[in-house]
């Protein structure tokens, strides 16, 4: 199920990880750029451009039990895709926080009921960061499409709270849908006029779960400072915002993935960004 490849660091084995990272090379339902299913490996290279050591946690990554499983066979069919995740994540050890590299935003859904099966209290509190709302029944004929995402998650059994941030995009029946069922979602307007810290706090506050996962779609992110993604919206986050977005959400993180990368359409700054982002949460998630 699991193909071979690495991740900066990543030395363990997995029966000793406290991390684990897995490849989902997936885009099945790309609606305008098409090219994550490369994403995964594109990371993985751009994490060999840093340091081991991260000054602002006083943390040398290659210290901690990180292995790397590689990327997870999940064909080109969007339901077999779901399924194989599934049974993937049923396989990883329950001690190990997972980071998921992806692949288009459709891989979210099948992570969080997975790991939603193993928290304590029986409830996940699930964080998206995000351009889009995602709340689409269907798109291009599949209930599994990365327009889906945001819908299909909250239909996961032992979700306990979910919000979004960075929003600025959707069709009207979505905000209509996210009104009139009270889904709490943030635009990134809202952050760059009061601050992603203002945001955060209300965002932590709803998501009043003791454990939570945090989902990057890095169209989130203004293009200028992640240009390769598969639907760039203008007007989004900055890397700052993402940065404080995982440096106070990290630690209480059962998992992280992020998506949306592709790589065609790069000239290795949103690989390197994601890849970044990825290290800092796992000092983040060391450090709590």
């Amino acid at each position: 199920m699991f193909l071979r490849c690495g991740f900066a660091d990543a030395d363990a084995d997995l029966r000793d990880a406290k991390y684990v990272v897995v490849g989902l090379p997936f885009d099945g339902t790309a609606s305008f750029r098409s090219g994550s299913r490369d994403g995964p490996d594109a990371i993985r290279l751009a994490s060999f451009n840093f340091e081991s050591y991260d000054c602002n946690y006083d943390l040398d990554l290659a210290t901690l039990a990180i292995c790397d499983l590689g990327n997870m066979d999940l064909g080109a069919d969007p339901a077999y895709a779901e399924e194989t995740i599934k049974e993937g994540i049923a396989l990883l050890p329950k001690a190990a926080v997972p980071i998921f590299l992806g692949g288009e935003h459709s891989i979210t859904p099948p992570i969080v009921e997975g790991l939603a099966k193993n928290c304590a209290d029986g409830e996940l509190g699930v964080l998206v960061l995000d351009a889009h709302l995602d709340l689409r029944e269907q798109f291009g004929n599949t209930r599994f499409s990365h327009a889906c995402a945001s819908k299909r998650i909250l239909e996961k059994k032992g979700i306990g709270a979910f919000t979004s941030i960075g929003i600025r995009s959707g069709s009207k029946e979505e905000f209509t849908f996210a009104k009139e069922n009270d889904i709490s979602y943030h635009t990134s307007r809202e952050v760059f006029e009061k601050g992603i810290d203002y945001v955060l706090d209300d965002a932590l506050e709803r998501l009043n779960c003791e454990q939570l996962y945090l989902s990057i779609d890095l169209d989130a992110l203004d293009p200028a400072f992640a240009p390769a993604v598969g639907n760039p919206e203008p007007f989004g986050l900055t890397s700052w915002d993402v940065l404080r977005t995982i440096e106070r959400a990290g630690p209480r993180a059962v998992g992280l993935d992020i998506n949306e990368l592709s790589p065609a359409y790069d000239h290795g700054q949103t690989a390197l960004l994601a890849a970044r982002l990825a290290r800092v949460f796992i000092a983040a998630r060391a450090k709590k």
